[in-house]
């Protein structure tokens, strides 16, 4: 059988990320953060939260999660967002029909968007200047990243990073070593994360099904991303 993930021009990210799998240390749980899979343009005059996943999308997505290790028992997290839980659901079923162990999916109950009529508005305003949607993302992220973003709107990037990693640290304490979460979200949910926690920028934005990978020990993370490997020191307010 031909694989999807092999013929879309986006496809080799999530395949690393899949081979990068097998190296992890097996008497660790992991979490795997990724976007999720290819969906419709969006129209670039208007914002909108139910944008759904292409068929390619969908395909890709239960390729991925037939291609993930067996040897391990997945837990799946989604946004919100329509298109997360698309995704995530594909990757369980993949999981399941590759006769792997995937144990049901669970909503982030973590937000950064505070009030999303002022937070359409602000990005409204952005849209307006680009047609390019890439570039209308990325300006809109470092205006987050940034501080620009008022709180009472949405959350800072920090904030919310730190938001997360404490609901992500506090799951992982309730599972097993041959555990991996899958949190399934967004390029710039990911792209936050790899900066806050990490210290990293980007070089290259986060495409469909693209993400990293982490495991936690007494004092360091070790964090797998784009064929890389490295080991890297907590920040001071992370609790583990």
């Amino acid at each position: 059988m031909s694989s999807v993930l092999e013929s879309v021009v986006w496809g080799k990210s999530p395949l690393q990320l899949i081979k990068q799998m097998k190296d992890l240390d097996p008497n660790k749980p992991a979490v795997l953060h990724i976007r999720h899979s290819e969906r419709h343009k969006l129209n670039t005059k208007q914002t909108t939260y139910k944008t759904a996943l292409t068929k390619t999308g969908q395909k890709t997505s239960y390729e991925f999660g037939k291609k993930l290790p067996t040897n391990r028992k997945y837990h799946h997290f989604h946004t919100i967002v329509d298109r997360t839980k698309e995704t995530a659901s594909n990757i369980h079923q993949g999981i399941l029909d590759n006769k792997g162990k995937s144990t049901g999916l669970s909503t982030i109950p973590v937000k950064t968007i505070v009030d999303y009529e002022a937070n359409s508005e602000l990005t409204r305003k952005i849209i307006q200047e680009s047609e390019d949607e890439l570039e209308v993302t990325k300006k809109v992220f470092y205006r987050w990243l940034s501080g620009y973003n008022p709180p009472w709107v949405r959350k800072s990037s920090l904030v919310f990073s730190q938001q997360v990693a404490s609901f992500m640290m506090k799951q992982l304490r309730k599972e097993q070593q041959n555990d991996i979460h899958v949190w399934v979200t967004h390029d710039n949910f990911i792209a936050a994360f790899i900066h806050h926690w990490f210290g990293e920028y980007l070089d290259d934005w986060i495409d469909f099904l693209e993400g990293f990978i982490v495991q936690f020990y007494e004092d360091h993370m070790v964090f797998y991303f784009r064929g890389t490997k490295k080991q890297v020191e907590y920040p001071y307010w992370w609790k583990i």
